[in-house]
């Protein structure tokens, strides 16, 4: 279960800031702050911001539920949406949802795959066909990841999704038939470049590559 992310926000002042618009916001970005919302449970829409590195930290620690600290009132959020600028560089806004610990939310985990293939000694090639599922749970109780283990994967072998070993109250909302990873022969693995060409293709999933120092 991954950890509600503690953060400071500051309330924002549409007087203050002269509105809440685009322009606003750009002028709020060049100071280091990051603007965003906290919205739902039928209570008001209150315009935050916060800084622009801890953002940064929040969403590349693949956070989900946040603990947002506006000085007066905490307020307990998932994060909803966050929109980057075209290069993918820069958070332009991100949206927090209200919730309680104890309600079911819908939310997108990450997948981590463990464990050496068998399939690969073979001469296999591990691709992962999704990297990511949408789950059902108790806000309070979002994994951090789904854990695959794949040292069982022969090769020509594969996982679906029903075959997922899921954490205790995790409900998967997802066709159980959908295919997430498999060991496929090299020749395989380019046939399936080609067909999937102008799509987003399988990841190949490498060994993990070790120190030499560190031994």
């Amino acid at each position: 279960m991954s950890e509600a992310i503690k953060l400071k926000v500051e309330a924002r002042d549409p007087a203050k800031n002269k509105g809440t618009g685009s322009r606003a916001s750009r002028k709020l970005r060049k100071t280091g702050r990051t603007p965003a919302v906290i919205y739902g449970h039928k209570q008001p829409v209150v315009p935050i911001s916060l800084d622009a590195v801890a953002a940064r930290n929040m969403i590349e620690s693949g956070s989900h539920l946040a603990e947002l600290d506006l000085g007066t009132q905490t307020e307990t959020v998932l994060i909803r949406d966050v929109q980057w600028d075209h290069l993918g560089r820069e958070i332009l806004h991100v949206d927090f949802a209200r919730v309680d610990r104890t309600e079911l939310v819908e939310t997108e985990v990450a997948l981590e795959f463990r464990g050496d293939a068998a399939g690969v000694a073979e001469g296999g090639v591990l691709e992962a066909v999704i990297r990511h599922l949408t789950v059902k749970c108790p806000a309070g109780s979002i994994p951090d990841a789904i854990r695959v283990d794949v040292s069982g994967l022969g090769l020509n072998q594969a996982l679906h999704v029903k075959e997922l070993t899921l954490p205790e109250g995790i409900v998967l909302e997802a066709d159980p038939e959908l295919l997430v990873v498999h060991v496929v022969s090299p020749t395989q693995e380019v046939e399936t470049s080609n067909e999937v060409a102008g799509e987003v293709q399988p990841q190949v999933i490498k060994p993990e590559r070790k120190d030499k120092d560190a031994e």
